[in-house]
């Protein structure tokens, strides 16, 4: 299991850290997702057998948000 913390843009209320924890309904392979608008950032904790960083931060993107570099 890898725990990782990705910078999100464009998240202005609790409802956007609430879209972004599904995620870890979709994907197979997500543990948890602890999301905050607040401090705009999303800890994830995932299997990296399981599913990629890069699935991830498109499933973020599919929710309508940005992963900040």
């Amino acid at each position: 299991m890898i725990k990782k913390t990705y910078k999100i843009a464009d998240m202005h209320c609790s409802s956007c850290a609430m879209r972004l924890e599904v995620i870890e309904d979709e994907l197979e392979g997500v543990r948890s997702v602890r999301a905050s608008y607040q401090k705009a950032r999303m800890e994830v904790e995932f299997d990296e057998t399981k599913v990629s960083e890069a699935a991830i931060v498109e499933a973020v993107k599919d929710k309508g948000y940005r992963v900040v570099v």
